[in-house]
């Protein structure tokens, strides 16, 4: 920095030219690459996005082929069993007991009774 005094009192300081013209084209660089850079980190979260979106189709669609295949080799395990071997399993009490439906018992009249 150069420093040019007019007066004792007054102290006016300048900066080089080159200075300011590096910080004024560095600025310029920066704000016009701004638009692009921010176009970039959001193709960026966009594809990362996506990307984990179908890992996790692929991953429920591989949990859903499993569960069934599993339900398919239990049914074909029940339709080549021997008919002898099938159980039902039932339980030794019944869970609802039924109760026989009351019957409705004649009215006697007073006339009758007499």
């Amino acid at each position: 920095m150069t420093s040019k005094t007019t007066s004792d009192h007054l102290n006016i300081k300048s900066v080089n030219s080159q200075i300011t013209d590096a910080i004024t084209q560095s600025n310029a660089i920066v704000i016009g690459m701004a638009p692009a850079n921010s176009m970039a980190t959001l193709y960026q979260t966009l594809s990362q996005s996506t990307g984990t979106a179908l890992q996790n189709s692929v991953s429920n669609q591989q949990n859903v082929n499993t569960v069934s295949l599993a339900a398919l080799t239990q049914n074909i395990q029940l339709i080549l069993q021997p008919m002898a071997q099938k159980t039902i399993i039932q339980p030794t009490t019944p869970i609802i007991i039924q109760q026989p439906a009351p019957t409705a018992e004649p009215k006697t009249s007073a006339k009758n009774s007499e």
